[in-house]
């Protein structure tokens, strides 16, 4: 057929009009079909080389385009609403919220200058414990969701004691307050409290689910289309791995970049899903990734900050967070006492877990807080005491010991033994009288008249002498009891001096308290120069040289420090001025020193500063010294201790003369008769009725008999004064003894008379 010839011409223009046909026929039928596409064949002959071929095309139907329409206006109505999401770089989704047109903002001008200052509610001390210790309110449903802060007022209230915690419990616990009902209920009371505000943030905003899921073909079947998935399986977001056991279903939504699809349809066993497009206009393809999505929510679960021991009231009020808004009224008090709570998933009270593990470095800030210390740099030096010798004066401070004796039954006692004493010396010199005057008395009559005076008076001394004893005893008893005797008395230098002024720092401006002195003391010779120093010698490792070092003569002590009292009104610690009128009070500025008879001691006071106490306290210059000399006219000793010591070496004399007694050395001295036909210091050591021999009967046969003990003065007493003796010579004897014949008493005095040449023999024959 030729080429461009009128049958050629008509063909080429039938063909085109069947194309034109069949193309209005698939718009028609895209009108009408509720399936996402249209497909449409085409044959195309290349011209030049007159090839032929089949084109297939694509065409959307109506209610595809409606459903795209839908899907970009729901996307517009979205972000125009405020409630849309974008995808940020780091992953995370924001949303949209709409702004007017951006204009500069005005230049703020005419704020007025302040002239009063506010304060603001700020108890953080909780947030410096270790671990934090907190509790949680559940606001899902109560506050709008889409906050993300809350307001919170605690009212703390100040139980610092257990009275105090108690009024809490009975009064405030499970009573539903108002804030301006607690607060009135507190403040008729006169209870301290504190106010804490803060705005708390809630938990973000998290993804319920986590899943990807790869696109790995997509086929249009009965006019859809089809995305085939490599799983269908998903979970829940964990800190481990995640557990996939959830599957898709009809109504999730998939994520695919920046837009949403919803599935509609799904067949789980060739894991293919058909979707409808909700927002954005990106379209998935092979080897793309869905991921699961669901709006991210938020559980509103509020963790406030608590404490230990604190019994708190706590209030709430939502914000508006598209105008930055706060409620207009509180909550109801949520009131509990922390130490009472328990810890989750345990038996443990919140007292318990806090002993046990709680590192709480804001209770030492709280502490500073209300003691309201003075940092050293802002430290001023203060001035030191002025000291005066009068103040001072030196006593005994041991007179305990003998407090418990009574004094004026011990000199008593002590007066009997001396009146004791007295008498039987006296008794001792009157018996030596006696017997003198019985030994020169040659009288009868006298002589018995002495010897019961005599024995009288022996008697009385016995007497007097078990009282001696008895007295010296009782005395030396005590002694022991009291362990007076051991004590020896201690003296001080005791007096008082007056704290210098409080000074106040310009920048800090608050009064700087002395709180406590610095008293240094030694003691001096009598020319008052002090005592030589002895020099030390040890080994420095740092040089491995000796090094030599002077031991000062100066000693250190401190006074008591200044007592701080809590002042409830002020919520602050004060110091408390001394008491010097008060005999139970220590005070800051009274001196003790040790001192003893014979010594004189140096004494110099420098101030110490609250300000950088007590780690670096501020310290003044020292002051002027003064020096104490032990008083001339101070009894060293005490009387009591004297007396008692004195029964106790008198008593050792007590003890021995009790010894000689029962060995029968007192019966033998007081029978002893001074002779005074001898030189001075001899006397008789017996009387004859003292003196005993053991007289013996005798047979005729010169055998004894018996023998019986009698005392020589009896005997003698026994013989007549007119018995006769005749001594004769002995009939055997050669030698010529004179005859004598006549009284036992001119019987001695012949005795006596015998020549001694012939003594001994005469001794014989009276044997």
């Amino acid at each position: 057929m030729a080429q461009n010839s009128f049958t050629e011409t008509v063909n080429q223009l039938v063909k085109t009009a069947n194309i034109a046909l069949s193309f209005a026929q698939k718009t028609n039928e895209s009108l009408t079909t509720q399936s996402d596409t249209v497909t449409m064949s085409i044959d195309i002959v290349d011209p030049i080389t007159g090839d032929a071929s089949v084109a297939t095309y694509s065409i959307p139907s109506y209610n595809t385009t409606i459903n795209k329409a839908n899907i970009a206006n729901r996307t517009i109505d979205t972000f125009i609403n405020g409630t849309g999401k974008i995808l940020q770089n780091d992953g995370t989704y924001r949303e949209i919220k709409v702004n007017p047109v951006a204009v500069s903002p005005s230049t703020i001008t005419n704020v007025t200058p302040p002239t009063k200052f506010g304060t603001k509610n700020n108890w953080f001390f909780e947030s410096l414990m270790f671990p934090q210790l907190t509790i949680s309110f559940d606001l899902k449903g109560k506050i709008d969701d889409r906050s993300d802060r809350v307001a919170v007022r605690r009212v703390i209230f100040d139980n610092f004691n257990d009275v105090e915690t108690q009024w809490f419990l009975d009064n405030v616990i499970d009573e539903s307050l108002s804030y301006y009902e607690a607060i009135s209920l507190l403040n008729e009371n006169n209870k301290k409290y504190w106010q804490d505000d803060d705005i708390q943030n809630l938990p973000l905003y998290t993804e319920p689910y986590t899943g990807y899921f790869l696109i790995t073909n997509k086929r249009t079947i009965s006019g859809k289309e089809w995305f085939y998935l490599d799983t269908l399986s998903y979970g829940i977001p964990s800190d481990e791995p995640v557990v996939k056991n959830l599957e898709l279903a009809v109504g999730n939504q998939l994520r695919y970049n920046n837009s949403i699809y919803q599935i509609d349809e799904i067949e789980i066993s060739e894991k293919r899903i058909h979707l409808i497009a909700m927002v954005g206009i990106e379209y998935p393809s092979i080897a793309g990734q869905f991921e699961i999505f669901n709006a991210p929510f938020s559980t509103k679960i509020s963790e406030i900050p608590i404490g230990w021991n604190e019994c708190n009231m706590i209030f709430l009020k939502g914000i508006n967070e598209d105008y930055n808004l706060l409620g207009d009224e509180w909550s109801n008090a949520i009131s509990f006492f922390t130490n009472n709570l328990i810890l989750t998933n345990s038996t443990t009270t919140l007292n318990e877990y806090y002993s046990d593990n709680i590192l709480d470095f804001g209770k030492e800030l709280e502490g500073q807080a209300k003691e309201k210390f003075i940092p050293a740099w802002f430290g001023v030096k203060p001035d030191a005491p002025v000291l005066e010798v009068a103040g001072l004066s030196v006593n005994q401070i041991n007179t305990q010991l003998n407090a418990s004796l009574d004094v004026d039954e011990v000199k008593k006692t002590q007066s009997q033994i001396e009146s004791t004493k007295t008498i039987i010396n006296s008794l001792k010199s009157t018996i030596a009288q006696q017997k003198s005057e019985l030994v020169n008395t040659t009288d009868v009559a006298q002589r018995e008249n002495l010897n019961a005076k005599i024995s009288i008076n022996i008697n009385d001394f016995s007497k007097r002498t078990i009282e001696y004893q008895s007295l010296v005893k009782s005395l030396s008893t005590i002694a022991y009891e009291s362990d007076a005797v051991n004590a020896q008395p201690k003296y001080r230098a005791r007096g008082f001096f007056n704290i210098p002024n409080s000074k106040r720092e310009f920048l800090y401006d608050k009064l700087q308290e002395i709180i406590q002195f610095e008293i240094a003391y030694r003691y001096l010779k009598l020319d008052n120069t002090g005592v030589n120093l002895n020099t030390y010698v040890h080994n420095d490792p740092s040089t491995g040289k000796k090094k030599r070092g002077v031991f000062s003569d100066w000693n250190l002590v401190y006074t008591s420090i200044k007592e701080r009292n809590y002042d409830s009104s002020l919520g602050i610690y004060k110091w408390v001025d001394p008491n010097i009128s008060d005999g139970e009070e220590v005070n800051i500025n009274q001196i003790d020193i040790p001192i003893q008879k014979g010594e004189k001691v140096e004494i110099k006071i420098r101030s110490i500063s609250e300000a950088g106490w007590p780690n670096n306290p501020i310290k003044s210059d020292w002051s002027e010294s003064i020096i104490k000399e032990f008083p001339s006219n101070l009894q060293g000793s005490d009387q009591v201790t004297n007396i008692l010591t004195d029964a106790i070496t008198e008593e050792t004399t007590v003890k021995l003369n009790e010894t000689l007694a029962a060995s029968g050395i007192d019966t033998h001295i007081a029978d002893s008769i001074p002779n005074p036909n001898v030189g001075t210091g001899t006397y008789f050591k017996h009387g004859s009725i003292n003196l005993a021999y053991d007289r013996s009967t005798k047979d005729v046969n010169g055998l004894v008999t018996a023998t019986a003990t009698v005392d020589l003065q009896n005997q003698l007493n026994n013989l007549s004064s007119n018995t006769f003796l005749t001594l004769t010579n002995p009939p055997d004897s050669s030698s010529n003894y004179p005859q004598l014949t006549g009284t036992l008493q001119q019987f001695f005095q012949a005795i006596i008379n015998i020549d001694a040449s012939i003594f001994d023999e005469f001794e014989n024959i009276l044997t």
